[in-house]
């Protein structure tokens, strides 16, 4: 082969460089974010992670919301609860405050009642006593001597008697001299007096008692008239 032959073999053999195109930094960092997003849309494991996380994301927003909502359920059955609790306990609160307080009315009901149960006890042992008290009073008013020291005994025994009577709650109803009172007076008879007012009582025929504040007898007295006023004149055609 001559030589102008081999020359012609090696320039066609022998690539131009001098044509090749130059690839700069910035036509690199395009190529790599392209071959990046290849490599992501190509590759089936990142996706099918992408999708099992947002899947996840999803069933855990759901149960976060499911667990929300059984929160606020058993939030209401409790204020249910409560509220019933509280009306339950206002309810038994009344009937504790009713019970007290019927249960004092019933300790006041029963003092009441056991006081006058011994008021009437007292008055029937004292009612059986007041024959012997107003035989006293017969006695003493037939009695003419006051001297007599068997006289100024039985008076003592009297007084000490009445002391003991009246410490059991026995007391004189208060008649002569006083107005008519038919709660605590009987009027045995009228009779005419020049001292007294009409109406008022003249003279106690037998005394009364209380008992505490019970009547155990009403005193009979003799109240006063009013005068007749025809009787002057009666008096003076007799004189003549």
């Amino acid at each position: 082969m001559s030589a102008e032959n081999r020359e012609i073999d090696e320039k066609r053999v022998e690539p131009d460089r001098t044509a090749e195109p130059m690839i700069d930094g910035d036509d690199i960092e395009i190529i790599g974010d392209m071959a990046k997003k290849l490599a992501k849309e190509e590759d089936p494991v990142s996706e099918a992670a992408e999708k099992k996380q947002k899947r996840t994301k999803k069933v855990g927003s759901k149960r976060l919301a499911e667990l929300l909502d059984k929160k606020n359920e058993m939030l209401l059955k409790m204020e249910k609860q409560l509220a019933q609790t509280e009306q339950l306990l206002e309810i038994k609160e009344n009937k504790i405050l009713r019970l007290a307080a019927e249960f004092e009315n019933y300790k006041k009901r029963t003092r009441r009642e056991w006081e006058l149960h011994l008021k009437k006890a007292n008055a029937v042992l004292l009612g059986d006593i007041l024959g012997v008290l107003d035989d006293f009073d017969r006695a003493f008013a037939a009695s003419d001597g006051a001297g007599d020291h068997f006289y100024s005994g039985i008076r003592m025994i009297h007084t000490q008697l009445m002391d003991i009577l009246k410490r059991a709650g026995l007391s004189e109803i208060e008649a002569e001299g006083r107005l008519f009172d038919p709660q605590y007076h009987e009027a045995m008879g009228n009779a005419e007096s020049d001292q007294l007012e009409e109406g008022h009582v003249l003279h106690v025929v037998q005394k009364g008692y209380m008992i505490n504040d019970l009547l155990l007898r009403p005193a009979r007295v003799i109240v006063v008239k009013e005068t007749s006023k025809d009787e002057p004149a009666e008096k003076g055609l007799e004189n003549n």
